[in-house]
């Protein structure tokens, strides 16, 4: 059909464009209209129904109680190939070399990416600052275990850990590395060369999500899965910078991820727009997401997808079921269209448990009347079942029992994956701040690989420990392997002198004793002695001990 009209105001974006047919909502489900078939007798429920203004009837036109229709029906037809593990694989392989939690973390925070970083720091410090940082790979690693320690042994300002003062004293990271040498690592890090930039808004940290995405598949795919985004915390100024209202973590950096039940993550792709490095699928950017990361993830067939309602789709349950995934989701009311599901305000009327079920060809739609109600979409089902589980009467003041969907219990119990590996990152976060708007992705990449180093030790190798003892023995091994301690320490702070001075001249308790130390330095006339105030600690002569104390 030929349009006519001005064109002349139209840009050329639009005028050298074209058309196609795109699917509907009714192409997605092949014309197969919802079913719902009769249920089998079923014994009497414990709650009791009130009456209600929407009726059910069953095929042969009989009207049904409301409850009734929450028995399922018959069986699905989907094919979703059986789960397996095959075996020996790369988790068996390196439990047979019994690694220590240093090891385990390595192997997350693989070799290659510590590679390019001594590199690319190198390389940056003599780019901008014209001169040679010669970073090794042992000091790299102590940098790494110092940023560890700071999750767990917090300070105001990160130079005070290299402090002598007894309250914010850390023997462990004063005897590895030098105070200004951690301050020029910290300004040189880097895992790109600047002078190859591309259009990717995440150009400077890309290689650290490569390099952990390839890591982290040393862990073999679990059964359930959960799809999810993470919240990196950042509140400066970048343009990827995203706000989510309602989150624990509002502000920051947001990532597609995908880990296991047990919060195991197994790959993530940073969120910027129009640059997210997942595929198209057309379907939406829910479904696009859920099967990009299938993709890229290398996820085999026979695992289960569970995810949130922004991301459940019709057209994804079927195109999961074509690719040999399982697929479960809370859906949106916006969403359900062409279903024909009891209105939501006469639903609402239903007492509590009463559900409604709905199949077209491999797929199981269920409404379920909580507190609220709860609609799920999933290609899983073989037959409709359901568990009982226990909500207040605030009533009768009591539990009661009520049935629940089993596909709604799969969901409550295998959906919060990747919540659970942002609780655990953020438990023991590198405290240690920096003004570059990609250190937040840095630090929090290294207490990812932290937590499913911890995980692999706990779920493949055996081990019991929780992970505030795991992060402490990664640090404390890092510090001590691969740390340097200095041939002396600096100059003391004016807080020390400040309190030394405070009880010098109380002129209570200052003896002079001999500490049969050989090299002190007599604080007053600066030759040797062994001899020092008892009180102070300070190494004074016998003759020095009157003047300095002002006896």
């Amino acid at each position: 059909m030929d349009y006519e009209g001005e064109t002349g105001h139209l840009p050329a974006r639009l005028l050298n464009a074209y058309a196609e047919v795109m699917q509907t909502e009714h192409d997605w489900n092949d014309g197969l209209p919802f079913t719902t078939p009769p249920s089998p007798p079923q014994p009497p429920s414990s709650i009791t129904c009130s009456s209600s203004p929407t009726s059910y009837h069953n095929n042969e036109g009989q009207p049904e109680d409301p409850r009734a229709s929450k028995r399922q029906r018959e069986a699905s037809t989907a094919v979703i190939p059986k789960y397996t593990v095959y075996k020996p694989n790369a988790a068996e392989c390196v439990k047979q070399s019994c690694p220590d939690p240093m090891d385990i973390f390595l192997l997350m925070y693989p070799p290659t990416l510590r590679e390019i970083t001594v590199e690319m720091s190198n390389l940056y410090s003599t780019q901008t600052k014209g001169k040679q940082l010669n970073l090794s790979m042992d000091e790299l690693l102590t940098f790494y275990g110092i940023l560890i320690t700071s999750g767990y042994s917090s300070v105001p300002r990160r130079h005070m850990y290299w402090s002598v003062d007894n309250d914010v004293h850390n023997e462990s990271i004063l005897d590895a590395m030098r105070r200004k040498r951690f301050d020029e690592i910290m300004a040189s890090v880097h895992v790109v060369d600047n002078t190859k930039i591309t259009d990717d808004p995440f150009f400077k940290v890309r290689p650290i999500f490569s390099e952990l995405n390839q890591s982290y598949k040393v862990m073999p795919f679990q059964e359930w899965l959960s799809v999810d985004e993470s919240m990196i915390p950042y509140y400066g100024q970048h343009g990827c910078k995203q706000f989510i209202k309602g989150k624990p973590i509002r502000f920051g950096y947001k990532v597609w991820s995908l880990a296991s039940s047990s919060g195991y993550m197994y790959h993530m792709e940073p969120y910027c727009g129009s640059h997210t490095l997942l595929p198209e699928t057309g379907l939406g950017q829910g479904p696009s997401v859920i099967i990009g990361l299938a993709e890229k993830g290398q996820v085999p067939q026979g695992c289960k997808f569970i995810h949130d309602n922004l991301f459940t789709t019709l057209s994804l349950m079927d195109e999961m079921t074509k690719r040999g995934y399982g697929s479960s989701g809370t859906m949106r009311q916006n969403r359900l269209s062409d279903v024909p599901f009891t209105p939501v305000n006469a639903f609402m009327k239903f007492p509590r448990g009463t559900s409604e079920v709905l199949c077209q060809g491999e797929k199981l739609l269920v409404r379920w009347k909580d507190n609220n109600i709860v609609t799920v979409a999933t290609n899983m089902e073989e037959k409709y079942t359901e568990t009982s589980v226990k909500r207040w009467n605030r009533h009768r003041r009591a539990f009661d029992n009520v049935q629940q969907p089993k596909c709604i219990s799969q969901y409550n119990e295998h959906m919060g994956g990747v919540d659970l590996h942002d609780l655990q990152v953020s438990r023991y976060h590198i405290s240690i701040r920096s003004k570059k708007w990609w250190w937040p992705i840095f630090a929090w990449s290294l207490n990812s690989a932290l937590v499913n180093a911890h995980l692999f030790y706990r779920d493949v190798i055996g081990g019991t420990i929780d992970l505030l003892t795991f992060s402490r023995i990664v640090s404390q091994s890092l510090l001590k392997k691969f740390g340097t301690k200095p041939l002396s320490h600096g100059r003391r702070s004016l807080l020390s002198a400040t309190v030394e001075d405070q009880a010098r001249y109380d002129k209570a308790s200052h003896w002079p004793i001999n500490t049969m130390h050989r090299f002190q330095r007599c604080r007053r006339c600066d030759k040797r002695t062994t001899y020092a105030c008892e009180k102070c600690g300070v190494p004074l002569h016998i003759e020095c001990f009157k003047m300095y104390q002002g006896v």
